[in-house]
């Protein structure tokens, strides 16, 4: 909650700072006292929706304005990923010296995936599946 606290203490700051003004010129415009400013810029009250809805008003802002912008969370990573690339199937490419007669461009994607991770565990599956069938074969 601090850091939410901070987070909008510091927006109503850069927003009155972008006015020109200190805090007893928000205050004023927000019908708040120049305490109060201070206590919620340096996030040390908790400030209610509608004293929010005052200062929001007093800066020209929405409310929306002074709350922290929404950050998509940093993507979890385990230990080192490993990376895996599709091969071209059997019979795909042209023999040794021929020329081919349609060029085909393949992209691959790459994940790093984590040990645990499902995907990773289902591919693991598969290639042994692949070897055990390719030993049969033998």
């Amino acid at each position: 909650m601090s850091e939410l606290l901070e987070d909008i203490g510091h927006n109503i700051r850069r927003l009155r700072e972008e006015k020109g003004w200190n805090q007893t010129e928000l205050g004023f415009h927000a019908d708040a006292s120049a305490s109060i400013v201070s206590l919620i810029e340096n996030a040390k009250r908790n400030p209610s929706t509608a004293t929010l809805a005052k200062i929001a008003g007093a800066l020209g802002v929405e409310v929306v304005d002074l709350l922290p912008k929404a950050q998509p969370p940093p993507p979890e990573l385990g230990r080192a990923g490993v990376a895996y690339f599709v091969e071209p199937e059997e019979g795909e490419e042209p023999e040794e010296g021929e020329e081919p007669e349609v060029v085909t461009l393949r992209l691959f994607t790459v994940h790093l995936l984590a040990e645990r991770d499902r995907l990773l565990q289902e591919v693991r599956r598969l290639e042994r599946e692949r070897d055990e069938l390719r030993q049969q074969r033998a």
